[in-house]
């Protein structure tokens, strides 16, 4: 937490507020005193919207609606918020005081002396968070109906342990918000917690109160290690490692943890959340039961002498003086996206000159000299070549594909269709003409390809790489479809920021998506479901192509960050196929095959099973079940149905180009 040496104690409704103890981009949060003679001796926390938006009235419902149903939690376990109200047109709650530590100071403190918490301590402690969360996912209304809740925020810094050891799980803001109100909140505290983030909740996909427990993991993973269970340079970086359920911590849990707690903890970190605990009350039960197996164990008073043992000046008490050196991150620190807090004069300090002469190595002049942003243009549009030399800040010449900042942005394949490292001919291979872009990909789907396949048209090129048959990642040498320009499109950027953005890039590596995460444009998860989304939208595109070539090369791995999308691949196929075929476009194919017939594919690729059919495609494929009249399908589809003829024939369209259904002419 936060505290300023500066603090003048004020009255504020029936309290006195003796400092402050942290403040964000919504609350600020006071060690207060009631005015009332005699309760002087009490502590309480009073927490109050700030007077920036102390009138705005988003604001103050969610902070109303977080205080209605938080003063009517009653655990252990939990902070205690005993009152709320308004006081001078300012919303306000009245919490619990935990005079002692949270376990993010505990953690810290412990890794400066080269300590990590004692395990019998570590379990007292997860168990008072999980005794929390059970109570708090068991929640209903007064009809017995769940109301389920899940907390969101389960961090060190939102785990108290008092110097009597008690054990407290405090921060309710976004658990008791509703979902859309929740989310947005939840973005303007992701600045040092995106570690807690369950693979699910990273992916954008629906969560429950299983990722709770996958923070959890998290945390008894840090309690033991001393450090987080994920690494990464980047905030991008560690939420692919969370996405992938990539750990880092085999060494030091061989080392440190018995087999049991081991697999009580690999078991709440499972990628899917299925394979999860149920509930918390579960994995309460295997971890008092490991507890058990293992010896004495620890109780409040070997909490508490930890504590202690660690409490420093202005940790606890009235005044306002801070000596800890270690303040808790404040969790309500605004971070993207939002108006910029960064100007061109702010970044003096650390802006590099970028500067890049090129000599084509066909020969002529040197042309330039180029900022970073104009050559990676250049070279997503064919302008330069590998073997083309550049002079980066008035250096020698060197070839281009020696320079990793700028190698990252060449394509693959040369605009010959050759490797760039001549390992021979593609593997596969043909014409969009002949092939639709969505029977290539069904049949690199079936398949279970992995490598990269190239679709060029014209002067356009665009390069999707597999992964058993599913799309990672996709580039292209369209400008509008560079990360940069399509944040400037959705309005997540300003085309300043990206400007500005470009003019440090060498110094991240030339990774546009970490650049603006450092400099706090927009925050990583954000980012990230852009990323997805982009490269989404990359393939969707291809399915517009009618014509050009496509090649396939097994084998080629993605050296770039893959961001396997939340589909599967005959999932993206199929809704490709489905946007692509426009009422126009459908009503023409009709045209030309209802004098055909309609006979089954015996053995598709892949098969139906396999494809997220809707009512009316699933239809249509019962029906065409051997060789039948096309007009005769569309008027036994039609009867007894809600179906109208469009969804029939576009369902028929669907089913054909999706390799399940032939048209015998």
């Amino acid at each position: 937490m936060t505290s300023e040496s500066q603090f003048e104690p004020f009255e504020f409704g029936e309290y006195r507020l003796l400092r402050k103890i942290a403040i964000g981009g919504m609350s600020e949060i006071f060690l207060a005193q009631p005015l009332d003679p005699a309760r002087h001796s009490e502590r309480y926390v009073v927490k109050r919207l700030a007077p920036e938006i102390a009138h705005t009235s988003d604001f103050i419902e969610m902070f109303q609606t977080e205080a209605r149903v938080a003063t009517k939690l009653r655990h252990p376990n939990i902070v205690r918020i005993y009152d709320c109200g308004v006081t001078r047109g300012q919303c306000y709650m009245v919490m619990e005081y935990v005079e002692g530590l949270d376990c993010w100071k505990i953690t810290r403190r412990l890794a400066r002396l080269v300590e990590t918490l004692p395990l019998p301590q570590v379990v007292l402690v997860l168990s008072g968070v999980l005794r929390a969360l059970g109570y708090l996912h068991g929640l209903a209304d007064e009809g017995g109906r769940p109301l389920g809740i899940v907390h969101r925020d389960v961090s060190p810094s939102n785990i108290y342990v008092s110097r009597r050891g008690d054990v407290k799980l405090g921060d309710f803001g976004i658990a008791l918000l509703p979902g859309k109100e929740a989310q947005t909140e939840r973005r303007t505290r992701l600045r040092g917690k995106i570690r807690y983030l369950s693979p699910e909740q990273v992916q954008g996909k629906p969560f429950d109160h299983r990722s709770d427990l996958f923070a959890v993991g998290v945390l008894l993973a840090e309690l033991i290690i001393g450090r987080s269970p994920f690494r990464g340079q980047t905030d991008i970086a560690v939420l692919l490692n969370i996405r992938d359920v990539k750990l880092h911590l085999a060494e030091d849990l061989d080392d440190r943890t018995p087999p049991g707690l081991r697999e009580i903890l690999l078991r709440a970190m499972a990628r899917e959340p299925e394979d999860r605990y149920s509930g918390a009350a579960p994995m309460l039960a295997d971890l008092e039961a490991f507890a058990s197996s293992e010896g004495p164990a620890a109780g409040p008073a070997d909490l508490a002498a930890t504590v202690e043992r660690l409490l420093r000046p202005g940790d606890v008490g009235d005044q306002p003086t801070r000596l800890d050196g270690t303040p808790t991150p404040s969790a309500l620190a605004p971070i993207g996206p939002r108006e910029s807090r960064v100007s061109f004069d702010d970044l003096t300090p650390i802006r590099l000159v970028y500067e890049y002469r090129v000599h084509a190595a066909a020969g002529g002049a040197p042309e330039g000299p180029f900022n970073y942003g104009e050559m990676v243009e250049r070279i997503l549009n064919g302008v330069l070549r590998p073997d083309d030399r550049v002079s980066a800040n008035h250096g020698p010449f060197v070839a281009l594909s020696s320079l990793s900042d700028l190698a990252q942005h060449l394509p693959v394949l040369t605009p010959v269709t050759k490797r760039v490292d001549q390992p021979g001919l593609p593997d596969r291979r043909g014409l969009l003409q002949d092939e639709p872009v969505g029977r290539v990909f069904a049949k690199l789907s079936a398949a279970r390809e992995t490598g990269l396949v190239v679709f060029d048209c014209d002067a356009t090129r665009k390069e999707v790489y597999l992964s058993e048959g599913s799309p990672v990642y996709a580039s292209s040498n369209v400008h509008g479809e560079l990360l940069g320009e399509y944040l400037v499109s959705k309005g997540v950027i300003s085309r300043m920021e990206l400007e500005m953005a470009l003019a440090v890039l060498p110094k991240y590596q030339g990774h546009i998506g970490d650049t603006l995460v450092a400099l706090e444009l927009v925050d990583p998860l954000t980012l990230f479901e852009h990323i997805t989304e982009q490269v989404r939208r990359k393939i969707l595109d291809l399915f517009h192509w009618k014509r050009g070539e496509w090649s396939f090369y097994r084998g080629v791995l993605c050296e770039k960050r893959a961001f396997p999308l939340a589909t599967t691949g005959t999932a993206l196929i199929h809704e490709g196929i489905r946007q692509a075929l426009t009422d126009a476009a459908v009503e023409e194919w009709w045209t030309s095959v209802k004098p055909s017939a309609l006979t089954p594919v015996r053995r598709p690729e892949p098969p139906a099973s396999e494809w997220p059919l809707g009512d009316a495609e699933r239809r249509v494929l019962a029906l065409v079940d051997r060789r039948i009249d096309a007009e005769e399908a569309m008027r036994i589809a039609l009867a007894g149905t809600p179906l109208d003829r469009a969804a029939i024939i576009r369902a028929a369209a669907v089913c054909v180009a999706a390799g399940l259904i032939d048209v015998e002419k």
